[in-house]
């Protein structure tokens, strides 16, 4: 319960979530981003959240971002894979009613976060009001109960290109 209530706290601070908070959620409860970031951190804060299915989500990808303009949700997550889907699935003509600008906290993990994601996805909704600054990338792990690093949510994305051979060898070059 220690480590629970420690994650949550962490969270908080790391997304700069507070009472003014709103939380949208299409990831299952039975993963830990979904369960620990959409169902644990409202309950933490008393904020409200708006959960909605994963398929829903994945049979028409507009109905999270149409979920997060309506009800001027400031916080959502999902894999690299979910703003993919965005990207390839929503149609131009779906967004005319579209306002992404009180999204602060796009937090992107659970999988390997892809720079050309991030850029896509910001050239292709920013019309919208979606903020490069917005997206946050961070790691976690569920034998952590799930945070485990991240910068402060109004700190921009860096995007880095490494050299894999030194990676592999425990070396960050460029």
């Amino acid at each position: 319960h220690g480590n629970v209530f420690h994650n949550e706290q962490m969270i908080a601070t790391a997304f700069e979530n507070d009472e003014q908070s709103i939380g949208v959620g299409w990831l299952p409860l039975f993963h830990d981003m979904g369960l620990i970031g959409h169902v644990l951190q409202p309950l933490y804060l008393g904020i409200p959240v708006i959960l909605m299915s994963p398929l829903a989500f994945l049979q028409r990808p507009i109905r999270w971002l149409r979920t997060i303009s309506h009800y001027r949700a400031t916080g959502s997550s999902a894999p690299n894979f979910g703003y993919d889907l965005c990207i390839q699935a929503i149609k131009p003509e779906q967004c005319a009613d579209l306002d992404l600008s009180s999204w602060r906290v796009a937090v992107t993990g659970a999988e390997p976060v892809r720079a050309e994601t991030v850029q896509r996805f910001c050239e292709r909704f920013g019309p919208y009001g979606f903020r490069p600054e917005a997206f946050y990338p961070c790691y976690g792990l569920a034998e952590s109960t799930v945070f485990v690093s991240g910068g402060l949510s109004t700190d921009p994305p860096i995007l880095l290109e490494v050299d894999k051979a030194a990676l592999e060898k425990g070396q960050v070059l460029p």
